[in-house]
């Protein structure tokens, strides 16, 4: 009886051990914030075809209607679509800020989405939350959002990871770093 109670306790002792993360000499690391990555090649690259809804439109664009923007292709120069109140816009994009240099349109004259004209829209940002997300390199789905000057899109879904050194990849493309924190709390 005693030695069974000693193997008992042992056992116990163990799995407490284990349960409260004391087998690990790394502490488990998560993103300590949400990541704002300046809209670039790679950036646009790894969102390319994910539509950004804009409810109340872009004022950058002259749109006041649900406005929806996409970067269409993985270029260094991508293409993009632009859809709001029943007319659309397409051509390619460079960036230092994002200039959106309009190719094809069926906006009226005067409107800054008309075919020819360059929209330039600073600051240009992909909003990515990552907040909390853990620090092991495991694919998950979380929000983004396209941030055009004021305007922020409605989340869309991608699929981010972030690896124990902090990588942060979007749709399996690798976007930039993420700041770590160790997780608190315990067993």
């Amino acid at each position: 009886m005693k030695k069974t109670l000693s193997i008992l306790l042992t056992t116990l002792i163990a799995v407490t051990f284990v349960a409260c993360g004391g087998g690990s000499d790394t502490p488990a690391q998560v993103a300590a914030a949400d990541a704002a990555l300046p809209a670039a090649p790679a950036t646009t690259a790894a969102v390319a075809n994910t539509p950004f809804a804009f409810p109340a439109g872009v004022p950058s664009f002259g749109t006041t209607a649900t406005t929806t923007v996409a970067f269409t292709n993985t270029s260094t120069t991508p293409a993009f679509s632009i859809a709001s109140g029943g007319n659309t816009a397409s051509g390619t994009t460079t960036f230092g800020s994002c200039h959106f240099l309009v190719t094809a349109s069926t906006f009226p004259a005067g409107s800054p989405l008309a075919a020819g004209q360059t929209v330039t829209v600073n600051p240009c940002n992909i909003n990515v939350n990552t907040a909390g997300a853990v620090a092991n390199g495991v694919a998950t789905s979380r929000s983004v959002a396209l941030l055009l000057g004021a305007a922020s899109s409605a989340g869309a879904s991608v699929t981010i990871a972030v690896n124990p050194g902090g990588q942060l990849t979007l749709n399996g493309n690798s976007v930039g770093s993420v700041t770590l924190a160790p997780v608190t709390g315990g067993g």
